[in-house]
């Protein structure tokens, strides 16, 4: 059956969990099967769009991204965040066009003037979740044939958190830009400018004392030119961290970097459906077709609340990365409010709670639509959108429109386990939904880069996809300069490298690697600091730490400093193999020595940790520094999660957790836990992965109890990049092509059936791909092999008794047998090979 395939037993889950657990003992209800093809963006191609010209600009001075020490961003002062700052610019006007429409974004408040009369005064809410917006007025009724003035008299916006991102993200995050536009058309059209932002305008921070700077012959040539960030369309790093969710209103803004493409994607179920004082009609378009349906508002011309107002809502049938698109076909102006959920209760929710536990991610938003135009809403991660009617009627059309990185399916996995196929075919999606303008942590938030989430997410888009170029662009953007940790977390540098030696094993491209090497040792550096005079980590600098969002696994903790080392030595491993890769041999050297000194206390530290944590052991079998047989006994054995003194963990460890169970020998074990763990997760309806996950959180809302980051609920994340790992674990332990070497010029193809029957698949190359099919016949284990031309050494490894019979394409071949019974022998040549293991 091929993964995907909408005849999924559900009720076989229950003979999968660990030590009998199930949701359908629990007495749960089980979804149905996903939509077919799960992957909506497999397709995709890239948009062709031009950027728009305008720019982001701010007062001279005052762009902290230009600032040589940036890193001392000033957001945070009180004073700051109440200042006023005055913009102005001159254009000419030939005559009077019928219709004028002015946008302004950025601050949260702005006084807007026209040839010394105030236009409009605009103010948003510091407590909406989205705290950039964009602001329109009419401006026809106060333009003039000749020199026009216009002047903005703001204060910079809010600020969404933006963690550790780049300076320009955090410019345009806290709300210190400035966006504006005339166009010579009604709301909503595209059109030229009249005016725009750019470099030519003039500002000062202060705010004007009576209105004679707004008028024509105010002298602002003593005022400083602006600053500016570039256009708005023209840098990735203006569209992660959602700092630009709130430019939808922006006509012709499409806020998406190349290669992008989009998609639409019509409603599976439209429920929710409240009339209030209007009415609707042909509602049943929505899930098909053009999608076209028309609102009525009560005809007496009343305008409702927005608690009165028609309704409805809106299931894609899957976690999408896009926004919601509206085309009007009526003759009259339409306000919408907008709502996205990644769950059900998610969009359904309207209350602004602390840190949004209780609270849609970006809030309700409005969404005002011109007529016969099109508009866009903020753009996010979600499966459901709540739709009020707020004003005006006519007729509509409602849909998805999906952004996404084109990829191809290269990479497949199918087997005789049906829960398998769809956790790999549920964690390439996942991954998919995460490779935006860069590579992200998820859809929704933090629509960020981040080097732990990289870590897991790049090997799977090296097994599915096998693009390269995405986490090539994403990796150079997070590298920092100097001594700085990247993302601002000591173990993030080690993972930052163990991406970047991933990524090179996979494709082999070595002047990449040769353009990263400053950043490698960049990174070496800022590790070599937080080490004592010995060689121990000791993080000197006082960083914050994370391994994962367990309980003591973050902060200052014992723990996550054990975590921290481990996951440093990794680096250092790592490091040295790159560096020699380049040919510096002397900087790997240096790796390697501090690795050899690092790995003392690291094995000193895991002997005297007393109970271990399975975060902790996991990453000390991959370090080779635990005995198998030891940490199998005293702790992965003990993996489960069906009684209140079992551990917590998030997926993202549960990857490390895997890797350490085949690792002593235990990989059919490893396969019950995915089945239970993340098969868990597909019973309780994901149709991606989550953030974090425990078997044991109450069922009744799920998206509610969601644990992680220091908080739990809406905030939490149904589809994260991190989750994914079980799609790379089945092509690299069950197909079995791992240990790739210089972008595949060597490779070991070790397949295991473990408790299935057969198992098919493909994983992609820089040479082609690599296809595998086996199954088990009686006393034999039949393998065909499909080697592109262009891999140099392909070995294969097939667990067999040492009495074992190879035959290599109906020729008797020598095996060589090692350590655990395998046998191992190479291929004679690229191509089609028949292998028959006889025991």
């Amino acid at each position: 059956m091929a993964a995907g395939d909408n005849r999924v037993s559900w009720e076989r889950l229950a003979v999968l969990m660990l030590g009998g657990w199930s949701l359908l003992a629990a007495g749960q209800q089980l979804p149905p099967p996903f939509p077919a093809p799960l992957d909506p963006a497999s397709a995709v191609t890239p948009l062709a769009h031009t950027p728009l010209p305008e720019e982001y600009v701010w007062t001279a001075g005052d762009v902290n991204a230009k600032h040589p020490d940036h890193n001392k961003f000033q957001w945070n002062k009180p004073q700051l965040r109440t200042e006023w700052h005055r913009f102005r610019k001159t254009f000419e006007v030939a005559s009077i066009p019928s219709a004028a429409t002015i946008y302004v974004a950025g601050p949260r408040e702005a006084e807007v003037y026209l040839n010394g009369k105030l236009l409009a005064h605009f103010n948003s809410s510091v407590d909406a979740p989205i705290g950039f917006r964009v602001f329109h007025t009419d401006a026809s009724r106060l333009l003039r044939v000749g020199d026009n003035v216009l002047a903005v008299q703001a204060i910079r916006g809010r600020g969404i958190v933006s963690a550790d991102a780049s300076p320009v993200t955090q410019q345009l995050t806290y709300g210190e830009v400035l966006a504006v536009k005339v166009v010579a058309a009604k709301l909503g059209v595209v059109a030229p400018a009249m005016v725009k932002s750019d470099r030519s305008w003039r500002s000062v921070v202060g705010r004007g004392v009576d209105d004679a700077w707004t008028r024509d012959g105010f002298d602002d040539s003593a005022w400083p030119l602006v600053d500016s960030l570039g256009g708005v369309e023209s840098s990735r790093d203006l569209m992660q961290w959602s700092g630009d969710a709130g430019m939808y209103g922006w006509p012709g803004y499409m806020g998406m970097s190349s290669p992008l493409g989009t998609y639409a994607l019509n409603a599976v179920a439209v429920t929710h459906v409240f009339e209030g004082g209007g009415s609707f009609r042909d509602l049943g378009a929505l899930t098909g077709g053009a999608g076209r349906f028309a609102v009525e508002q009560a005809s007496d011309g009343s305008v409702p609340t927005d608690a009165d107002a028609p309704a409805v809502r809106l299931d894609f049938g899957r976690e999408i990365s896009g926004r919601l698109v509206v085309e009007s076909n009526a003759n009259s102006d339409m306000v919408l409010s907008i709502a996205y959920g990644e769950s059900e209760l998610e969009a359904m929710a309207t209350g602004l709670t602390p840190e949004q536990r209780g609270g849609n991610y970006l809030g309700t938003n409005l969404l005002d639509v011109g007529a016969h135009t099109m508009a866009r809403g903020p753009k996010s991660g979600f499966r459901y959108a709540r739709v009020r009617f707020l004003r005006g009627s006519g007729e509509l059309a409602l849909r998805a429109e999906g952004i996404a990185y084109p990829v191809t399916y290269a990479g497949s996995f199918e087997s005789s386990d049906v829960l398998l196929n769809r956790i790999w075919a549920t964690g390439a999606y996942t991954v998919h939904l995460c490779m935006g303008d860069d590579l992200w942590d998820a859809p929704k938030r933090d629509r960020g880069r981040w080097a732990g989430d990289i870590d897991v997410e790049g090997r799977v888009i090296s097994d599915v996809f096998g693009d390269k170029t995405l986490l090539e662009r994403t990796l150079a953007d997070l590298a920092p300069g100097g001594d700085k940790a990247v993302n601002g977390i000591p173990g993030y540098s080690a993972l930052w490298i163990t991406s970047l030696a991933s990524l090179y094993a996979h494709s082999g491209d070595i002047e990449f690697l040769k353009a990263r090497r400053e950043a490698l040792l960049h990174v070496l550096s800022a590790m070599d600091q937080s080490l004592d005079k010995n060689g121990a980590f000791s993080n000197r600098k006082h960083q914050w730490m994370f391994v994962d969002w367990s309980p003591g696994l973050y902060g200052y903790t014992p723990e996550a400093t054990l975590g921290t080392s481990l996951e440093y030595l990794r680096g250092y491993r790592a490091g040295a193999m790159l560096l020699e890769a380049v040919g510096d041999d002397a900087d790997a050297g240096r790796a390697r020595l501090t690795a050899a000194k690092l790995e003392v206390f690291a094995r000193r530290d895991l002997q005297n940790a007393g109970r271990l944590s399975w975060q902790i052991a996991a990453l000390g079998v991959q370090m080779g520094l635990m005995d198998d047989a030891q940490a199998w006994d005293e702790v992965l054995s003990k993996v489960k999660q069906d009684a209140p003194i079992d551990q917590q963990i998030t997926p993202y460890f549960n990857a490390t957790v895997l890797d350490a169970m085949a690792r002593t020998g235990h990989g059919r074990e490893a396969l019950s836990w995915m089945r239970a763990y993340w098969g868990g997760m597909l019973a309780e309806g994901a149709t991606s992965f989550w953030e974090s996950y425990d078997l044991r959180w109450p069922k009744d809302v799920p998206h509610l109890s969601l644990q992680a980051d220091g908080t739990s609920g809406f905030f939490v994340s149904m589809a994260h990049g991190w989750s994914s790992w079980p799609t790379a674990w089945l092509s690299e332990e069950i197909l079995g092509v791992r240990e790739a070497e210089d972008g595949y010029r060597k490779v070991l193809i070790a397949p295991r059936l473990m408790d299935l029957d057969w198992a098919r698949g493909a994983v992609p190359t820089p040479h082609g791909v690599i296809r595998i099919s086996i199954r088990e016949e009686s006393n034999a284990e039949k393998l065909e092999v499909d080697v592109p031309p262009g891999i140099e050494t392909a070995m294969i490894s097939v667990e067999a008794a040492s009495a074992a019979h190879v035959m290599l394409d109906g020729k008797s071949v020598h095996a060589e047998t090692v350590a655990g019974g395998d046998v191992r022998f190479f291929l004679p040549r690229a191509g089609h090979h028949l292998i028959v293991v006889t025991r």
